[in-house]
């Protein structure tokens, strides 16, 4: 138990007094600002500052008050809180900087005043006086209780710059309006005794202001308190910022995922769950079963209950009021239950791998109240291995030789489904099935004279898009090849194509077999200098199996394969189209006669209309997904990673912001339990809660209830 407590060791706050001043400081953090931590379940430190000041890295928030200007040391003081503030700190002055003078003559100057308020928005310049307040200005969600005015106060030369410092009190004097309550993302101030009364009770709510600076700028952020890859892939994969250890109170995060039973039981994380937030489980099974594991459609963002295959399961029993999502002959396997505002979801470790990392984030959307999240919003259809070297075989299971199977029965199909789904494909030339780690020719692709011919049509062609395959099927790995020769036979293939073609060039590669390691795409980039997409598999365990842009190429693992069973396919494509809104097909034209992809040994009628089924289902399910040429799916995928939205939860409000680079529109997944309306985006598809925007200016606004 004392490991655990160590291992959820919250964010800490320093509160800082000076002892010399009779308690003035500590009798103004115990009434206002420590009861808001323990209500937070923030750690916090009482210091003397006139005795030691700890390090700083140790703390998310500072706060002082202090009634005396002078301080030993003040320049050593300011120079350590204006470090903090640089490397990701807060702070929150009240009354008094604290550290105007030193007692042994050498006060800080201007500069070093502003070095650490400019940081947090606010000038300094010296101008102290006495002015009789005339009015207030006050954000009345902050005010504790009226001000008998007028009032001579005490005013400094404090002057806000920062458009994002919300100021919650201005003093209106003859003079004009003074800032003195306020506060930013990295902190704020509550000026001199501005925020008390003539009896020195607080008008303003302090605590309040404390919390804000701590929860400020909330966001997409996980909490994630063991390392997993999947989940946290599965989260990056959606853009959310994913801590490992506790960087802010519980409340900031959008979910917090646990493993152990003990946390659950935790008053912090108990108080999480009742004031709306959403815990994911992945706690050891008490139970274990083993049959047909099913997805449910009623608590999933699903066409259809989709059966996942046979599976053996450790898993928790659902309590008597769970929304099932999983289920292995009927038994609960995965689960959610409400508790007070929040939900707590259970998700067997068991089950926690690249396919199922979309039902796990689709979970999350469900047992969140409130959610946005970045999505592709693409999806692509890659024929392998095509055009392809043809041997004149005729096949039973084809009825035909290879050559007419696949040039003028399958690629005539595949043709007509493309165009029924308004879908545009992309082929992956493959020149040879001698897998020798060298170059040898191509004899093997040029006995046929059909494929000859239809490969020199293909590269002509405007409505398809031709990649490589490489020079033969064997994997661009170092340990298969010397990279000299591989060198050489991507030379070879270059000028061989070029000998077909003088104006084709090369936009993607899909690599043999889905592998290809990183250095060699940095010899495949040397010799094709115009490939920008790299196709991989998704469900592999590889350095090059997830989506990311490595040295300016798109890594662009498929999701889903084959032709059936239609139930396998939709697995595969929820894997990241719940995730990311993005997937990826590829099929290969002698699947037919392969007994890996076609175990049944069915004929090619049963898998064209398999496959025709598929996307029947993904069209009318998912309409909002766009099929794209590979250049606008290379700049799609690198505008989504490279320029990433900022994304702010206020009260009544999302406000999510691009920078000037990013292109629009942009798409999010978004779960509201409130209505909502929306400005500078559009809504365009809804169905069992869950929502596609469209985000059409660069500021885009979610109002909530109405706005």
């Amino acid at each position: 138990m004392l490991f655990l407590i160590s291992y959820l060791t919250l964010s800490r706050t320093l509160l800082l007094y000076k002892g010399s001043e009779n308690g003035y400081g500590t009798d103004v953090l115990s009434s206002y600002i420590i009861p808001v931590l323990k209500n937070l379940y923030e750690d916090y430190d009482l210091v003397d500052v006139e005795k030691e000041l700890p390090d700083l890295s140790e703390y998310d928030l500072v706060v002082t008050c202090y009634y005396s200007s002078k301080m030993r040391n003040a320049k050593i003081y300011l120079k350590k809180l204006s470090e903090y503030v640089l490397n990701g700190g807060k702070i929150f002055v009240i009354n008094n900087l604290g550290a105007f003078e030193d007692p042994s003559g050498d006060s800080p100057g201007l500069s070093d005043i502003n070095a650490l308020l400019n940081l947090i928005g606010v000038r300094y310049e010296y101008n102290w006086r006495q002015e009789d307040v005339l009015d207030l200005k006050v954000d009345q969600e902050y005010l504790l209780k009226r001000v008998t005015l007028p009032v001579r106060k005490s005013f400094d030369g404090f002057s806000i710059f920062s458009p994002t410092v919300k100021v919650l009190m201005y003093a209106v004097t003859s003079r004009g309006n003074y800032p003195v309550i306020f506060y930013g993302e990295r902190g704020g101030m509550a000026i001199f005794e501005h925020a008390f009364d003539e009896r020195g009770n607080a008008v303003i709510d302090l605590g309040k202001i404390v919390r804000d600076i701590l929860l400020f700028n909330k966001t997409n952020r996980i909490l994630l308190l063991k390392e997993n890859t999947h989940v946290k892939k599965t989260f990056e994969n959606a853009l959310f910022e994913v801590d490992t250890s506790p960087r802010y109170p519980l409340s900031y995060y959008k979910g917090v995922v646990i493993t152990e039973d003990t946390l659950l039981e935790r008053e912090d994380v108990k108080n999480y769950i009742e004031n709306g937030g959403s815990v994911i489980f992945l706690g050891k099974g008490t139970h274990s079963i083993t049959g047909n594991l099913v997805l449910e459609k009623k608590h999933l963002y699903i066409p259809e209950n989709i059966n996942v295959g046979y599976h053996y399961v450790s898993y928790r029993p659902a309590p008597q009021d769970a929304e099932v999502f999983m289920t292995v002959d009927g038994t609960p396997v995965s689960w959610m239950v409400k508790r007070g505002k929040g939900t707590l979801v259970y998700f067997p470790p068991d089950l926690l791998e690249k396919w199922s990392r979309g039902i796990l984030f689709n979970e999350f959307l469900v047992s969140s109240g409130l959610i946005v999240s970045p999505i592709v919003n693409v999806f692509s259809i890659f024929f392998d291995d095509f055009p392809l070297p043809s041997y004149g075989i005729k096949h039973d299971i084809t009825g035909t030789a290879d050559e007419i199977f696949y040039y003028k029965i399958w690629w005539e199909d595949m043709k007509k489904l493309c165009k029924e789904y308004s879908m545009r494909p992309f082929t992956a030339l493959i020149t040879s099935y001698n897998n020798k780690p060298e170059y040898v020719g191509f004899l093997e692709f040029l006995q046929s004279r059909v494929t000859l011919d239809f490969l020199k049509t293909l590269l002509e062609a405007k409505d398809v898009n031709v990649g490589l395959h490489g020079y033969n099927h064997l994997p661009p790995l170092q340990k298969n090849w010397n990279p000299d020769e591989l060198k050489i036979s991507y030379k070879a293939l270059k000028t061989f194509l070029n000998e077909l073609s003088k104006s084709y060039v090369p936009f993607f590669f899909v690599a043999p077999n889905n592998e290809i390691d990183k250095a060699s795409i940095e010899i495949l980039k040397e010799i094709f200098p115009s490939i920008k997409i790299v196709g991989t598999s998704y469900l592999a365990e590889t350095e090059t199996s997830e989506y990311e842009i490595f040295e300016d190429v798109l890594i662009l693992p498929r999701t889903t394969s084959g032709h059936y069973p239609v139930q396998r396919l939709l697995v595969e494509t929820m894997s990241t189209l719940l995730n990311m809104g993005t997937f990826h097909y590829f099929t290969h034209p002698d699947d037919v006669i392969s007994s890996n992809r076609n175990p049944e040994s069915r004929n090619w009628e049963y898998m064209l209309g398999q496959l025709r089924e598929f996307f029947r289902v993904i069209k009318r399910n998912y309409p909002w997904l766009r099929n794209m040429t590979p250049e606008e799916l290379y700049d799609t995928f690198k505008d989504y990673f490279e320029n990433k939205p900022t994304i702010v939860y206020h009260k009544d409000k999302i406000n999510v912001i691009l920078n000037s680079r990013a292109k629009l529109p942009r798409y999010f997944f978004l779960k509201s339990d409130q209505d909502f309306s929306i400005q500078g985006g559009e809504l365009i598809y809804e169905r069992n809660g869950l929502c596609v925007i469209e985000m059409k200016e660069r500021k885009m606004e979610v109002l909530l209830n109405g706005g």
